[in-house]
């Protein structure tokens, strides 16, 4: 049995990982030579979650990030965790870590190679916006800076986008990013809108305003597989509709390659991708009234800001999956309400 994987982001490398690690005939193809930039904030949510999952990745070093200030209009929370929320890293830096273990597993990597493999998973990333039955659109960029930041900033609703913008610091660096669900009209006005804000408020100082961008998925396609092909990541549609698909990657091409493995059917493997990490990908709040979603944030941050176990139910509820006390999310739910 030969497996080609075409993708080398985190679903292929992590799913070339655990297949080269049984001794299986691994062929991990990319278009591109690594390492490489990718549009991506560079952020794992949850780094306990990954570290569960994916031992490996501790011997990689990111920043770890347990303060966050929430924004929506005039309304601020913040909220400092015991344990880190966030880890980030400089996604080519993380993404070459994940191909480097792949490799040291024994798979092999190839750069604009034709598959051979009676396996195919298919990791190349988001395809085209009709493919998918929702998606967004993402706007970021590293930013190098001198000055050492500890907090992560989430700004909901800015100039009335449907989605939020955000600073994630890194090592030497900072990412300023925005994610929109389409349609969005002026997306890369409104990002440049958001730095002018930071700058005005003396979060940042930037000398030359750059961005990267994407389409991003925001829901799954409707199979999973198709004849030999085991598809994950991101060309699936596995992104959390309000942030993350690095850990739903991973997640997919561990599962693709369980599935080879122990062979399995493929059905097996659509299942257990909806069992596992399904209900992190339904969206919050269905159709587009954009007044309800702007009064739902404000008095959410409003709350959060004069009680500090709200402003964590909201910030574990964005970076932690919803990994939370029902009572307290009820409680949440009953104030919003009032």
């Amino acid at each position: 049995m030969k497996v080609s994987i075409l993708g080398a982001g985190p679903a292929g490398s992590t799913a070339a990982y655990y297949l080269a690690a049984r001794g299986i005939d691994v062929e991990l193809i990319d278009r591109v030579a690594f390492p490489r930039d990718k549009a991506c904030a560079g952020g794992l949510f949850n780094p306990l979650s990954y570290y569960s999952e994916f031992p490996f990745i501790k011997e990689l070093k990111g920043k770890n990030i347990n303060n966050v200030h929430l924004t929506c209009g005039e309304r601020t929370a913040s909220y400092t965790s015991e344990l880190p929320v966030l880890q980030t890293f400089l996604r080519k830096d993380f993404d070459y870590f994940l191909l480097k273990n792949a490799i040291k597993q024994g798979a092999k990597f190839y750069i604009g190679k034709q598959p051979e493999g009676n396996i195919i998973v298919n990791a190349t990333g988001a395809r085209r916006i009709q493919d998918y039955p929702k998606t967004g659109i993402c706007m970021e960029y590293d930013y190098p800076v001198e000055k050492d930041f500890d907090t992560a900033y989430i700004h909901y609703l800015f100039k009335g986008i449907r989605g939020y913008c955000w600073i994630f610091p890194k090592k030497g660096y900072v990412n300023i990013g925005i994610g929109a669900h389409l349609p969005q009209r002026d997306i890369r006005d409104i990002y440049y809108s958001y730095i002018d804000y930071l700058e005005e408020r003396d979060l940042i100082s930037i000398r030359e305003k750059c961005y990267r961008s994407k389409i991003i998925p925001l829901a799954p396609i409707k199979r999973f597989f198709k004849d030999n092909v085991l598809i994950t990541g991101d060309a699936a549609g596995f992104v959390r509709p309000i942030g993350e698909g690095i850990f739903f990657a991973m997640m997919s091409g561990k599962l693709a390659a369980q599935t080879i493995i122990d062979k399995k059917g493929v059905s097996w493997y659509e299942l257990r991708c909806k069992e596992k990490f399904g209900r992190y990908l339904k969206p919050m709040l269905r159709g587009n009234n954009m007044a309800l979603l702007n009064k739902i944030m404000q008095k959410a941050i409003k709350i959060s800001s004069r009680d500090k176990v709200f402003a964590k139910m909201l910030v574990e509820n964005f970076f932690r999956f919803g990994e939370y006390d029902r009572a307290l999310r009820l409680r949440f739910f009953r104030n919003l309400l009032k």
